[in-house]
């Protein structure tokens, strides 16, 4: 009752605040209103005052109550972040039993209880102290990394702001990066989100951003911009309110609308809507945006002068083919680490010649009059009608690399290169490889010395020596430069190989009644959609041969049936190896693992969704590569799993 009552204090508050100043919030599409300030203060501190190697302990729902600033080392390596999460439990059991103290009835005897119970204000009652134990909360300062955002945000600041207008969407929104991603434009999160606007895979799709094996244009800050500033439009025009249409970006058009039938508007919402989804983060997002807004536009006041970044100066020319990335720079006479910059979309098969550049793709080369003209007249012979396609090939038993190469008519060191490996490299059985094509141009993973002393060049076929591995967890298997030694049964990877691509890609073929289907075991990540766009049919028709409700989603493991055409067997099979390649390329371009694994126990009500998304802060299909024999359909209480500890890349 003491909780509701709060709740409904608050609420009138905020009303009531809003109605006295009616001009603030009319006149400003990002209105202040004062039930939020509390929480624009805070993270204006965190964004303006506390660096990583600070953090604050404060209570999660009302962040006027902060309890201490703590020192951290706010970093993972050498042990550091175990180091700081003993650190915050060891605050945070302080303060819990303070506060059990006090939610005992006991009046405050030491300074540290009184001055807890001060936080509080003199009107607090029992149910206030009893409801804050379970809402300390740590938060870590960004005033470094905001520093640093600050500094990049000018190479595309203006333009993202008249991107903005040309939307009819307030141009302030072109602060909103700063609450995303500081405006990294090499920002990838560890469930896929990536890009400055941190688009999924799933939403920059949805607004028209491509994003594939070859291409991705969530990395483009301006093509990304187009689409975010899409976005923020769709969800105002659904919602109404520039508050509820800046909360959707993170919390979801859907569950906004959802808030809006069941609360109304965004002060309501704030102070009452609980949701399994809308917890903490999209709560406060508004708030965040609101405050980055005020420390970015008055930065000087925060971090004194500063070296912005003079915005890009580029041309975009749209290809009318696809284009070998080598041939276009030496016509261009553009150096590639200048390419690289100005076309961040293209992804490292562009570079490394897998791929092509994608016809129409809109090529940025420098503003100068004569590099400009060259991209608008690129030469027949330099462009190409198709794109270079995908060969997947799965390791069985029996292979080994020399084998893999001869039969597809290419040489050891192709092989090798064309997947990233070197010649110490471990090929495991139900491993997907990529058969580059004769002649591929791409970036040597080995030198040339060594390919030349190994006897790794020359016409296909060439021997590579005999040199099994041993692991500590099975019999041998094959190395890169084995000619002889062949897979056999039972022969294991060493544990884990979480950067491969593992497990079965291909169509099984079915024949049934005369007529031919194909099978498919659902992996990590897929969905029915991605099936659709790798056959090139509707996601529908697929529902329909499988039997499955609209709202019904893929289970790991889950047998689906394929409608065939002619080709499109290796087709889908090479998109969706180029799926799970660009997965897992993209997820260790960020981020690296650390020695060593820690073991969590199952506990009743775990699913994996919710303990990759709160508890791991890991990808699905990370966790599955550690725990290869779990059935993560029906997940037992008390099954210890295995999880692997990351670091992002700086």
């Amino acid at each position: 009752m003491v909780h509701l009552r709060l709740l409904a204090a608050a609420l009138f508050f905020c009303v009531a605040a809003a109605s006295v100043s009616p001009l603030r919030a009319s006149q400003d599409p990002f209105p202040l209103y004062d039930c939020v300030t509390p929480n624009v203060a805070f993270w204006r501190d965190i964004y303006g005052r506390y660096p990583s190697s600070q953090g604050v302990l404060h209570d999660k729902r009302d962040l006027r109550i902060v309890y201490e600033v703590l020192d951290v080392e706010g970093t993972w390596e050498n042990g550091a972040r175990e180091r700081d999460r003993q650190r915050i439990e060891r605050a945070k059991e302080g303060y819990l039993a303070i506060l059990k103290t006090l939610a005992s009835g006991a009046s405050p005897q030491t300074m540290e209880e009184k001055r807890v119970a001060g936080l509080f204000g003199a009107k607090a009652m029992i149910d206030d102290f009893r409801l804050a134990q379970d809402n300390i909360r740590f938060q870590s300062g960004q005033k470094d990394n905001f520093r640093k955002g600050l500094i990049r945000s000018g190479a595309y600041l203006e333009e993202i702001k008249q991107i903005m207008v040309s939307y009819g969407v307030p141009e302030d929104l072109a602060y909103l990066p700063h609450v995303e991603s500081s405006f990294n434009y090499k920002a990838y999160s560890k469930f896929g989100a990536a890009g400055v606007w941190q688009f999924t895979e799933s939403s920059g799709k949805q607004f028209k951003l491509d994003v594939d094996y070859a291409i991705d244009e969530r990395r483009d800050p301006i093509k990304a911009t187009h689409a975010a500033a899409r976005m923020l439009r769709h969800n105002y025009e659904k919602l109404g309110t520039w508050p509820l249409a800046v909360t959707a970006y993170n919390h979801g058009i859907n569950g906004m609308l959802r808030a809006k039938t069941a609360k109304g508007d965004y002060e309501r919402i704030f102070q009452e809507h609980e949701s399994e989804l809308f917890k903490f983060a999209s709560r406060n997002f508004y708030s965040e945006f609101l405050a980055a807004r005020e420390v970015a536009k008055n930065y000087q006041a925060f971090f004194g002068p500063l070296p912005i970044e003079p915005p890009v100066n580029s041309k975009a020319v749209a290809l009318p083919n696809y284009a070998p990335l080598d041939e276009l720079l030496q016509y261009l006479k553009v150096d590639l680490e200048t390419f690289k910059a100005l076309n961040p979309a293209l992804r490292e098969p562009i570079y490394s010649g897998q791929k092509l550049i994608p016809k129409g793709y809109e090529v940025r080369v420098p503003q100068q009059s004569k590099v400009v003209r060259l991209a608008e007249n690129i030469p027949a012979e330099i462009l190409k009608e198709d794109q270079a396609q995908t060969i997947m090939y799965q390791v069985r038993q029996g292979d080994t690399a020399f084998s893999i190469a001869r039969q597809h008519g290419i040489t050891v060191a192709e092989l090798l290169r064309g997947n990233g490996l070197d010649e110490k490299a471990v090929i495991c059985p139900e491993q997907n490889l990529r058969i580059p094509g004769v002649g591929e141009k791409g970036a040597l993973l080995i030198t040339a010395q060594y390919a030349n002393e190994q006897g790794l060049t020359g016409a296909a076929g060439s021997p590579s020596p005999v040199k099994p591995a041993k692991t500590a967890t099975g019999p041998d298997v094959v190395t890169a430069k084995d000619k002889d030694q062949s897979i056999t049964k039972g022969a294991l990877c060493p544990s884990p190989t979480p950067a491969k691509v593992l497990g079965n890609l291909e169509i099984e073929l079915v024949k049934q009644q005369g007529k031919i289907y194909g099978t498919v075991r659902v992996e990590a990540e897929e969905t029915l959609g991605h099936y659709a766009r790798w056959l090139g049919v509707r996601a529908w028709d697929l529902r329909r041969l499988n039997g499955l409700r609209y709202d019904q989603t893929l289970t790991v493991n889950q047998q689906i049936k394929l409608p065939l055409a002619k080709g499109s067997k290796k087709r889908f099979e090479a998109q969706r190896y180029e799926f799970h390649k660009e997965m897992v390329d993209d997820f260790f371009a960020a981020y690296r693992l650390l020695e060593g694994t820690r073991t969590y126990q199952v506990k009743a009500g775990d699913t994996i969704w919710s303990l990759c998304q709160k508890e791991f802060e890991l990808p699905f299909w990370l966790i599955k590569k550690y725990n290869p024999s779990v059935d993560f359909t029906q997940l037992k209480q008390g099954l210890r799993l295995v999880v692997p500890q990351v670091t992002a890349i700086r």
